[in-house]
């Protein structure tokens, strides 16, 4: 049983110190149970981090109690970033509950990793995660690189001031109901967050309603599509790495939110890659950026080829144009649009 959950991964040696995200729900408390069972010396080489958002109460306090008692009993360390006027700080920042809950989760984990010296951060995505955000990206029309969905080692930032963070999704093979299962087998307890089956949120749509629907024509459409993820994820890195060897090619020049390059060079790459090196530097220009969508890409590439004129704003934040041989994506400085 453990085997089959667990996918130890070539890029993480497990004499490597590891954070783990630890909620006190089932997938977060299989994982770092599993990781407490394969990792040498867990007690000195893992350390579990719980984020409190304050968002439900008494329960939100049961829930890092529960936490720390786990981490007790198993001797391994826990760090908890505890979340004050979370609220307060949506209203501000205008962002959705789940989107802001990440970036605050993530930030914290980075900022511990290079505390801690950490290798980087563990994650409980299983299955159903990577189908549900196969699905998720489908509705949104993300494009074949939005489709590549969650990637068993990923580096992420969330924070400019410290390194950027590995992450590692050991789980991302095992179903739920398997890590229930093990779980009972080992007789332990696990939070459960009601929230979870409300359907105010998009993802807990797709989890309660449009993925049981669709399920109805193939039962086996969950493992189809975290199946279709991992093979598209391994097909996205391959043009990743296309795309560092042609842009090699490209003078490309940054100053102070500008980036210049050669109309001409940039026209000679494949029309895949010219997307994808846009998306890449409008995301480098702007956070707002970040999931362009696939319209202000190729109004950029119009932009670029000279069939629009510009200078024109292009959301994001961005302007884009030319200037004489030269092409140009800017960063105005304004707000996603």
């Amino acid at each position: 049983m453990t085997n089959s959950l667990f996918s130890f991964s070539r890029f993480v040696s497990n004499r490597s110190r590891l954070i783990v995200g630890l909620s006190g729900g089932c997938d977060s408390t299989a994982l770092f149970r599993l990781l407490v069972e394969n990792w040498p010396n867990p007690s000195r080489k893992l350390i579990a981090a719980h984020v409190n958002y304050g968002l439900r109460g008494k329960q939100s306090k049961a829930d890092e109690q529960f936490v720390r008692k786990l981490c007790a009993q198993w001797k391994v360390p826990l760090r908890v970033l505890q979340v004050r006027n979370f609220k307060k700080k949506l209203r501000t920042d205008k962002k959705s509950l789940q989107d802001q809950a990440r970036e605050l989760r993530y930030a914290f984990f980075q900022k511990l990793a290079r505390k801690e010296r950490a290798w980087g951060i563990a994650v409980a995505h299983h299955l159903e995660d990577q189908a549900e955000t196969i699905l998720d990206r489908f509705i949104r029309v993300s494009g074949a690189k939005g489709l590549s969905g969650l990637r068993e080692i990923q580096v992420l930032s969330y924070s400019k001031s410290e390194p950027s963070l590995k992450v590692w999704r050991p789980l991302l093979r095992a179903k739920k109901e398997d890590l229930k299962i093990y779980l009972k087998s080992q007789n332990i307890a696990w939070r459960e967050d009601l929230s979870n089956q409300k359907l105010d949120y998009r993802r807990n749509q797709i989890r309660h309603e449009i993925l049981p629907f669709l399920t109805q024509w193939n039962p086996s459409l969950t493992e189809g599509l975290a199946r279709m993820g991992e093979v598209t994820s391994v097909e996205d890195q391959l043009v990743d790495q296309l795309l560092e060897i042609e842009g090699k090619k490209i003078e490309s020049r940054w100053k102070k939110n500008v980036y210049f390059c050669p109309g001409s060079a940039f026209r000679k790459m494949h029309l895949a890659l010219q997307r994808r090196w846009v998306r890449r530097v409008a995301e480098k220009l702007s956070r707002n950026a970040r999931g362009i969508s696939f319209d202000r890409v190729d109004e950029i590439l119009r932009l670029w080829s000279g069939q629009e004129k510009g200078p024109r704003d292009v959301g994001y934040g961005l302007s884009a144009g030319m200037e004489g041989s030269w092409v140009y994506l800017k960063n105005l400085g304004l707000k996603k649009r």
